[in-house]
């Protein structure tokens, strides 16, 4: 078993029965979990400063430019596991519009030649956010409540007493996640779901409607390719996290047009 998982499997273990314990550990995928860097750290990208972009890429948006949120280094990224196909070189770059109802990421191939002191073209409510380094490591991430997923296992698993004082599954797992550090920046894996799972919300933002039957299908090939927490200025609603959704063949294709920008606040 790989080192990603074992606290996580092991912790599921001593709460279930191993029926229910086995599937419910098969479900887990491997994420990246980005925090600031401290000293001495590895770099493997940044939130906010300028993006630096090459000669002849405008800036997203136009006239209402869309705000820079954060770069990621590919070839740093790829010594950590996560369940993305993600490109072995250059780096991504993420904006959006300051109310989320749009985003563009942009591959920059190795050795892009930037123009790091060209003007922001930031108009209205869009922001510029300081410059911060960010380190990685793999973590394991589950599924959330109502989930796709989860009919493996049986979402009523979330509500099974397992502790002494009535204590459900659910609650114990929420306090493993926080122990292990809580919501967070995230490329990958299962991104969190304050209300509805990424993957059916851009199902639903294709066209299709839950109770059609490629539904859950079509579901099924969207990915996280990217979590923002709040963090270094940046704020999405109240309390929210900015999700960067794609489908995985279109990431596997290294086509980045088509975005899903899904922000989930109180």
């Amino acid at each position: 078993m790989q080192d990603w998982i074992l606290d996580f499997a092991e912790y599921v273990r001593e709460l279930l029965p191993e029926p229910l314990a086995e599937p419910f550990i098969a479900l887990a995928r491997p994420a990246v979990r980005l925090s600031i860097a401290e000293e001495g750290e590895t770099v493997v990208g940044r939130l906010g400063g300028l993006p630096r972009l090459p000669e002849g890429v405008p800036w997203p948006g136009g006239g209402s430019a869309m705000q820079f949120l954060a770069e990621l280094d590919c070839a740093a990224l790829a010594a950590y596991e996560s369940d993305l196909d993600l490109p072995a070189e250059g780096a991504l770059l993420f904006f959006a519009a300051w109310d989320g109802t749009a985003a563009r990421v942009i591959l920059l191939p190795p050795g892009a030649v930037r123009v790091p002191e060209r003007e922001a073209p930031v108009s209205g409510d869009a922001r510029l956010f300081p410059e911060a380094p960010l380190a990685a490591e793999t973590v394991a991430t589950w599924p959330t409540r109502n989930h796709d997923e989860l009919v493996k296992v049986g979402d009523e698993i979330w509500d099974r007493v397992v502790g002494e004082d009535w204590e459900v599954f659910a609650d114990q797992l929420a306090e493993f996640a926080e122990a292990e550090g809580g919501r967070a920046h995230q490329v990958g894996g299962y991104s969190d779901a304050l209300h509805r799972p990424v993957e059916a919300s851009a199902a639903a933002w294709t066209g299709l409607n839950s109770e059609d039957p490629g539904f859950a299908a079509e579901a099924l090939r969207w990915c996280n390719l990217l979590q923002l927490d709040e963090d270094n200025g940046m704020t999405f609603g109240d309390g929210g996290i900015m999700i960067f959704g794609i489908r995985r063949d279109r990431l596997a294709a290294r086509d980045f047009t088509q975005i899903f920008p899904y922000i989930q606040g109180h």
